[in-house]
């Protein structure tokens, strides 16, 4: 993928997606559209899907799918090698487990109510992985080192979701963006590991949605200790796993060679 690919995607995502929000915002301002109301809810859901939306064009336009189809494939290619899913699921404990030893959550909706909101986070957070994950960060990853690359995709990542911050009724609102970054650095070391040892971008929106999800049942306090020492946890796993995966492969390699 070129620099062509990851402008036009960017330009596409950030133009639709600050059009939405940013007509909820500015509506907001004179008391109408508020956060809730139908027509609101439907900009809302349109500005968050702008990344598997402009990715499917992106994709298409240069020929990198055949249709509509395989990009469906892709997303929800749910047969994975146990071994990914794990990592997944290591991640996943990180995310909840170091606030939790820390005592840093409190509790929310119960626990099946962050289960059953799975599925629904898929659309309202998951489906952004196709754009991120599956187009922006291999690309940077040709130009720039995997620690390089994913940082600069948290960095544009974060800043994507700034208007949120802004909008009356939404839980970024009552969010510091300072802390949601520390948190979207340490998501997107996961995220671009996941993706990296196993190609695949559903674990990318599966990992993603339970987050999401899970996140109205595990509050996480906003402290900059807390979220601090978390994001590290997962940036520390992240590149002992690609550390393990590349040696890996290094070996696999040799072994070829010599046969």
């Amino acid at each position: 993928m070129d620099k062509r690919i990851i402008r036009n995607y960017l330009f596409g995502t950030f133009l639709i997606t600050y059009i939405m929000w940013g007509s909820i915002f500015a509506a907001n301002q004179i008391g109408y559209l508020k956060y809730g109301t139908p027509i609101s809810m439907i900009l809302f859901v349109i500005g968050g899907n702008a990344p598997p939306i402009i990715a499917y064009v992106v994709l298409k336009k240069e020929h990198l799918i055949s249709g509509f189809k395989e990009f469906l494939r892709e997303a929800f290619a749910i047969k994975q090698k146990p071994r990914f899913y794990a990592v997944l699921i290591a991640f996943l404990v990180l995310y909840f487990g170091v606030p939790a030893l820390m005592q840093g959550i409190s509790t929310g909706a119960e626990l099946y109510i962050g289960f059953l909101c799975i599925p629904l986070m898929i659309i309202f957070g998951g489906l952004e992985e196709l754009g991120w994950r599956y187009i922006l960060q291999p690309a940077l990853e040709i130009q720039f080192s995997f620690g390089i690359a994913t940082s600069l995709t948290a960095c544009i990542w974060s800043v994507w979701h700034l208007p949120l911050f802004f909008i009356t009724g939404t839980v970024q609102k009552n969010l510091s963006f300072g802390l949601f970054t520390i948190m979207v650095l340490g998501m997107s070391f996961a995220l671009a590991t996941i993706f990296y040892i196993s190609k695949s971008i559903w674990l990318c929106i599966l990992f993603h949605s339970m987050t999401n999800a899970l996140a109205s049942s595990w509050i996480i306090e906003e402290s900059i200790k807390i979220k601090g020492l978390t994001s590290l946890s997962m940036i520390i796993l992240s590149f002992l796993i690609i550390i393990y995966y590349k040696k890996k492969m290094d070996i696999h390699m040799m072994n070829k060679l010599e046969v």
